[in-house]
């Protein structure tokens, strides 16, 4: 008998242990079941119509491919918040390009070289500043993102409210569901095998737990800051042509609350706002599909968007409350 209650205190034992250990697994999984199955029920199967599957893919592409490049930068431990105002500059120069080029294909082409060059020049410039002058890299970011809604600020404000595409069929393949399903695919896949499989994401889970280890390990810790936010760069740059697509012109607003929308996906998808071993590519990718079927599960329910906003919110501060811990605190080495 007391073998028998030994065995069963042993088994409970390491079952905690293996819920300790995987909690943030079973937060990942378990949400997106636990979404999938509430607005399953409560739309009565609207979410996975036709049409609400098509809306989904149009939000999900660029907003997964935008997790899949941040959670490199995340992984470090570091918060990046200029993405919505990097998308409208962005945005805005695309048109610009789109236009005085006829809308040819020829004109997309130069204007994602274009984007991917601002974004490179913008977020490898943001680590450099911070590292150079040894800044947080969330102050450079703030720094970027005022820059950049300022500017969009000043040239939307010099037309009629808005910059349109004269060509509105101009970026017609980035809204084809076949495209977006490709692309998203092949970035998240990518994604996914160089944070898993290479030195570059083993090395940025290293700098997440501890900076100065990883350097003792053998990690470049600034060269590979560099890599990681040119990753993040190249993913705003790609995103940036599928929410154009979506609206056909660039606003004040464009962009605005997108660096929200992928923190909160990322906390969706488990991943701790401190980074570290503990980061999969999968808080990217399933976290991302969470925060699509939720805001559509509520918007099909007939919320309004303020509440949507607010639940989101709310939704956002109880899994921080879950994933959170402390930072451990990095000594220097002696002299």
């Amino acid at each position: 008998m007391e073998n028998i209650k030994k065995d069963n205190k042993t088994g409970l034992l390491k079952a905690g242990a293996f819920v300790k250990s995987n909690k943030n697994m079973f937060i990942r999984y378990g949400l997106l079941v636990l979404v999938v199955l509430v607005f399953s029920i409560a739309t009565g199967g609207r979410l996975f119509s036709k049409y609400s599957i098509n809306s989904i893919i149009s939000q999900l592409t660029p907003l997964m491919i935008m997790c899949v490049g941040m959670l490199f930068v995340f992984s470090h431990g570091n918060i990046d918040v200029a993405e919505g105002a990097v998308i409208a500059i962005c945005a805005l120069m695309s048109i610009e390009v789109i236009n005085a080029m006829g809308g040819t294909a020829g004109g997309i082409i130069v204007a994602i070289l274009l984007n991917i060059l601002v974004c490179e020049v913008l977020y490898v410039g943001s680590i450099v500043m911070s590292v150079k002058f040894r800044i947080l890299s969330t102050i450079a970011s703030l720094a970027i993102m005022f820059t950049a809604r300022g500017l969009v600020t000043y040239f939307v404000s010099q037309t009629l409210g808005s910059y349109k595409l004269e060509n509105s069929a101009a970026l017609k393949l980035f809204s084809q569901t076949w495209f977006m399903l490709l692309v998203m695919i092949v970035i998240a896949v990518a994604g996914w095998f160089v944070f898993t499989y290479t030195r570059v994401g083993k090395y940025s889970r290293a700098i997440g737990d501890n900076p100065l280890s990883a350097q003792q390990s053998g990690a470049n810790v600034n060269a590979l800051k560099y890599i990681c936010y040119a990753i993040a760069g190249f993913a705003v740059a790609v995103s940036t042509m599928f929410y154009l697509a979506r609206t056909g012109s660039v606003t004040q607003n464009f962009g605005s609350g997108r660096e929200m929308d992928v923190m909160i996906s990322l906390i969706l998808g488990g991943m701790l706002l401190s980074g570290g071993s503990k980061t999969r590519m999968s808080a990217a990718i399933v976290g991302s599909v969470t925060y699509v079927l939720l805001t559509n599960g509520l918007s099909q329910l007939g919320m309004p968007d303020m509440y949507v906003s607010l639940v989101k919110g709310v939704v956002f501060l109880v899994m921080v409350g879950f994933t959170l811990r402390r930072q451990s605190t990095v000594k220097a080495l002696p002299r």
